[in-house]
């Protein structure tokens, strides 16, 4: 069996770190503050957020939204 070895490397790099206020302010899309991470190119990196049902939902959403494209470009 293959163990896994864990990290093979690490290093400390300098990026932009900017929060900001994201949710429109209702049950199923609360206010929120989402922390985003750039390099000094404006090359977005990644994005953390916190409201992890929140984020269930829209991928739910978007696994359904994807789905039709798919059986769209199926029938065409």
């Amino acid at each position: 069996m293959v163990r896994p070895e864990g990290t093979k490397s690490a290093k400390v790099i300098q990026v932009i770190e900017a929060k900001a206020k994201r949710g429109l302010g209702t049950e199923k899309d609360p206010v929120r503050v989402v922390t985003q991470y750039w390099d000094f190119e404006g090359n977005f990196l990644a994005e953390m957020d916190t409201d992890a049902q929140y984020l269930t939902e829209l991928s739910m959403w978007e696994s359904e939204r994807l789905r039709g494209i798919i059986e769209d470009l199926k029938v065409n």
